[in-house]
């Protein structure tokens, strides 16, 4: 529970640093976070398994195209993961647009926060191509994206579908 908490306050704590009166309207040069949710699922023969997961990733923005950034998620909050994510816009956003696709590849490392035998004793890697479509909202001055995930999670595919929020 208490990894839960920690979790949720991290991610809520990188919403309000952040919380300025700038323009989303477009990615420009500087820092950038996103936060998010995506849902899927595991599915082997004898136990498929649904799949929540909550992200944050924090980084730089070096062009209108280009981002890279680390990140910290977890899976239904039985692990925790860091990741570096690489992020292409497929159009170069010089101008406010409502929309663009963009591809996203996170690879990095997770361990398990099971209470049982030993912390962390269920590892391995993480890989998460994605593709996606980012969208301006001018009412609300908010940027937010819908991506599909074929990761691959501990030896795992995972397929999934999520909605991140951009800042």
């Amino acid at each position: 529970m208490k990894i839960r908490i920690t979790i949720f306050l991290l991610l809520l704590a990188s919403a309000a640093l952040n919380a300025q009166a700038k323009s989303y309207a477009k990615h420009n040069k500087g820092y950038f976070f996103d936060v998010g949710v995506s849902f899927g699922g595991t599915f082997p023969k004898d136990n498929p398994q649904a799949i929540f997961e909550v992200f944050t990733t924090h980084g730089y923005q070096f062009s209108n195209t280009f981002s890279l950034g680390a990140g910290l998620s977890t899976y239904n909050t039985e692990n925790i993961s860091l990741y570096v994510q690489f992020r292409f816009n497929l159009r170069d956003i010089n101008e406010t647009k409502t929309g663009y696709l963009y591809l996203a590849l996170r690879g990095g490392y997770s361990w398990s926060t099971w209470t049982g035998d030993t912390w962390g004793d269920d590892k391995g890697p993480t890989v998460d191509p994605r593709i996606g479509w980012s969208c301006y909202t001018k009412e609300a001055n908010l940027r937010w994206s819908v991506f599909l995930a074929p990761s691959f999670y501990q030896f795992h595919f995972v397929p999934k579908i999520g909605l991140a929020f951009e800042f």
